[in-house]
């Protein structure tokens, strides 16, 4: 009901009084209620405010096309009513008919040209259109109508300037600043219009007016540098911000100036100076001292004596800015460069806790985590890159390897199976899966499915020596295919004969094809080519040396092996002295 209240007095407002005098009307006898059957009847006035409410409320609800319609209506009774024009050129506006509505915006402004809301209208349809001299011919308008009104002069100013005229706009903003005296933003308009007409001198010294009239104010001076830096007078620029540093040592634009022209002009540790000052200042955008942060990062890439500065400058970066993630990212990129896989590893899982999603991130995480062995955290944060990157196969693929590592060969086997659907054109990766799937299968006793996929790995990489390694080992543990085990382990050999696992597996497929003699010289190789031979080797040795009767040497073998690995097999050895077939 409010609603409808509101309505029906703008009507009396727009359409006219019932008080008024039964006569016709000179421009719109609409907006008189006469009761004569002139050139507009009482009918025909009637019938044009029903249309002219209908149109009001369609618009309410946003039906504008049958809102224009009501008001063509009203102007078909009516051509002379300046409002029924305004509010048919807003519709046509809302419809995107611009022509049409800049035609009723103009009839409403020549049957009223004391209405600022038609001038406002008509302004933003020029606008709309493109049409940049109707648009200061109405902003005139406008002034002239209210020549002391601020907001109308700015709006002339910029009409000016669209169409290229420096000099007028100029004119009208420094009219606007003796009413209303020097301003930031009035003195920031004429120094870009300066800056359009190619006059910098002129553009500085409207600046240097403002200074004047806030000489305390040192932003300004630092706008001032800005103009000068912007058009290569350096030098003037550098002046300005070192004055501006000797009472602000602290101003983050000036230090930062500064900083990278020293940084241009190659003298690094100047420009620290200024940088540090920055770096410490939490305010300071995290975003451009990343920026800086990258630039070093090559430096120190290129020459190892900037790494300190790197990392100075990370450390402020990080105090004043805890959360960033970015900014451990480049400390962990730095120690990942350097093969120093632990700070690497730490750095990285701080930027991944604090929201890094970058894949790269992730892959070298994981793969730190694998090299250093913190098998748990590669897990937990594993199966979180398999969500946050779930078609790369690699996050599988290194997930999987920490469940392996750690016996958990359950997880492990599905893991890889998801990751090996992701694999598109890359051989080497997929047959790195199935040799994977095939050893923890093997751990798992599913012997037939460990065999199928090391045979698949082969079909993709035959000359790989590890699966040829592993396969024929395990072949040989269950005394399965020993030819084809030893043909196998033969090959590996042959691709990397002095590597000691090998030699070993070779000697041990020997073994079990009971040729001892040739057994133990490979053994003994591998004993002897190891650093440090493992229990297994130790073993195996012990095993040879037994089966050529050579007990108490095999003794002194288990005995070895022993003491590095506890388990109630060697003990068995050790305590009665031979093997349990």
């Amino acid at each position: 009901m409010k609603e409808q209240v509101g309505i029906l007095l703008l009507l009396g407002v727009l359409l006219g009084s019932c008080g008024g005098p039964k006569e016709i009307a000179t421009k719109s006898a609409t907006q008189l209620n006469t009761f004569t059957e002139g050139e507009i009847s009482y009918k025909q006035q009637f019938r044009f405010k029903y249309l002219f409410l209908e149109a009001q409320r369609l618009k309410s609800v946003e039906d504008f096309a049958k809102a224009s319609e009501a008001l063509e209506q009203c102007l078909a009774i009516d051509s002379q009513n300046e409002v029924a024009h305004y509010e048919l050129a807003q519709l046509y506006l809302q419809l995107k008919r611009n022509s049409e509505a800049i035609f009723h915006a103009s009839k409403a402004l020549e049957l009223n040209s004391t209405n600022i809301w038609y001038y406002t209208l008509l302004a933003r349809l020029y606008n709309e259109v493109n049409d940049y001299e109707g648009e200061l011919r109405i902003y005139e308008g406008m002034v002239n109508l209210e020549p002391k009104n601020i907001e109308y002069q700015y709006f002339l100013a910029r009409a000016y300037s669209r169409r290229g005229n420096y000099k007028k706009a100029l004119s009208v903003y420094n009219k606007l600043e003796k009413q209303i005296g020097i301003n930031e933003e009035l003195t920031i308009k004429k120094e870009h219009l300066f800056i359009q007409m190619g006059d910098v001198d002129l553009a500085a010294d409207e600046l240097k007016k403002l200074i004047r009239s806030k000489p305390k104010e040192y932003r300004y001076r630092g706008m001032l540098a800005e103009l000068y830096q912007a058009n290569n007078r350096m030098n003037d620029a550098i002046e300005i911000y070192k004055d501006i540093l000797k009472t602000h040592p602290s101003e983050p634009r000036s230090n930062m100036a500064l900083a990278e022209f020293y940084r241009v002009n190659n003298d690094f540790d100047a420009a620290l100076k200024y940088l540090n000052v920055c770096f410490e200042d939490a305010i300071f955008d995290p975003d451009i001292k990343f920026q800086i942060l990258i630039k070093y990062f090559e430096l120190a890439m290129q020459n190892p004596s900037y790494e300190e500065h790197l990392i100075s400058l990370a450390d402020k970066a990080i105090k004043a800015h805890p959360n960033h993630p970015t900014f451990y990212s480049i400390k962990g990129d730095l120690y990942f460069q350097k093969n120093e896989a632990s700070k690497a590893f730490s750095y990285y899982g701080k930027s991944i806790d604090l929201g890094v999603t970058e894949f790269t991130i992730w892959s070298r995480y994981l793969i730190l985590g694998l090299e250093i062995q913190d098998y748990e955290s590669v897990i937990i944060r594993g199966e979180k890159a398999v969500e946050l990157h779930p078609i790369q196969p690699t996050t599988y693929l290194f997930t999987g390897l920490a469940y392996m590592f750690t016996e958990q060969h359950k997880a492990a086997v599905p893991m890889f199976s998801k990751g090996l659907n992701y694999v598109v054109n890359n051989r080497t990766l997929k047959a790195e899966f199935y040799n994977y799937l095939a050893a923890s299968e093997h751990e798992l006793n599913n012997h037939k499915a460990s065999d199928g996929y090391y045979e698949k790995s082969l079909a993709l990489i035959p000359d790989n020596p590890l699966v040829l390694n592993n396969y024929s080992y395990y072949l040989s543990l269950r005394s399965k295919d020993l030819e084809k085990a030893q043909t196998m382990a033969l090959k590996a050999l042959n691709l990397n004969p002095n590597e000691p696992t090998y030699q070993d597996t070779y000697g041990w497929v020997l073994y079990k094809l009971e040729q001892y003699e040739e057994a133990l010289v490979w053994i003994k190789k591998a004993i002897e080519g190891a650093e440090r031979p493992s229990a297994e080797v130790l073993e195996h040795y012990g095993d040879v040396l037994y089966q050529l009767n050579q007990t108490e040497e095999a003794q002194n073998y288990w005995n070895r092996a022993l003491e590095l690995e506890k388990s109630e097999r060697l003990l068995k050895k050790v305590t009665e002295g031979l093997i349990d077939e």
